[in-house]
């Protein structure tokens, strides 16, 4: 159950922080060289990642890992 509660929280936040960048689900798949589906799959919290994936998504939405795990303090 908490594997699937952090896939949310963190699908959430990528959601939160893609939509805060102005950037649809397919720009950021072409930036981070990811597939649109898995894109909408991680933020519906239905994948899990690797870390070199976040590191993948961090750098196309230009932000550091640590921006992108939910309940992180700035």
């Amino acid at each position: 159950m908490a594997e699937e509660d952090i896939r949310i929280r963190f699908g959430n936040r990528l959601r939160a922080v893609r939509n805060q960048a102005g950037i649809s689900q397919e720009k950021l798949g072409e930036l981070a060289g990811l597939h649109r589906t898995f894109i909408s799959m991680v933020e519906r919290g239905e994948r899990n990642v690797t870390i070199a994936t976040v590191e993948k998504l961090a750098h196309a939405l230009e932000c550091g890992l640590y921006y992108l795990m939910p309940d992180a303090v700035e």
